[in-house]
């Protein structure tokens, strides 16, 4: 069963970035948009996860989220990973609540190193589009960079969750596998 760990947006969140990605379709770039429902934040991506290791994945995110409060996030502008002449991911930037953000994902990723270690410092983003080829690259990155220092709305986070992914010819489809509630 391929897993990951995250945070879902809310319905508010989820329109707004859904205008923003209009906003960027208008144009003919090679981009895989994400469907609006599949918006989410991943805090750590588990892969393939035999089912004998599922109660450990539990326990180990039961453990790493016991002590964490709720808090909120701020998400605006929009961003990418790559360079400029190639652009790989789209994404919708985390700023206020970043720092929290970035301590939930180290310390769940402590917690299930076992399972799949990360080597790199965890960036809060929402994808929003994973770029295909290089196509009209300039006026994508026009686009980009139109969108900076944005403001789209605030984000409540009371819970993480552990989600199930299965890939389907359209794309995936994710499903709630548990949810652990923020004190």
């Amino acid at each position: 069963m391929r897993l990951f760990v995250a945070i879902d947006i809310d319905d508010n969140a989820r329109y707004r970035i859904s205008d923003v990605i209009s906003k960027l379709k208008d144009s003919d770039y090679d981009v895989k948009w994400v469907r609006p429902e599949n918006l989410h934040i991943t805090l750590k991506f588990l892969g393939e996860v035999h089912e004998d290791e599922i109660e450990g994945v539990v326990k180990g995110i039961s453990d790493a989220v016991k002590d964490i409060g709720r808090f909120t996030l701020e998400i605006g502008e929009v961003g990418y990973f790559g360079n400029p002449r190639f652009v790989k991911v789209i994404w919708i930037s985390v700023k206020e609540g970043r720092n929290e953000m970035i301590n939930l994902a180290k310390t769940i990723n402590k917690q299930l190193s076992h399972i799949r270690r990360e080597d790199h410092e965890p960036s809060p983003h929402i994808t929003i589009g994973r770029v295909k080829s290089n196509r009209n690259m300039n006026e994508l990155m026009s686009g980009i960079n139109g969108m900076k220092d944005m403001k789209l709305c605030e984000v409540g986070v009371n819970s993480v969750k552990l989600k199930a992914s299965v890939l389907q010819r359209d794309g995936p489809v994710y499903s709630d596998f548990k949810t652990f509630t923020l004190k």
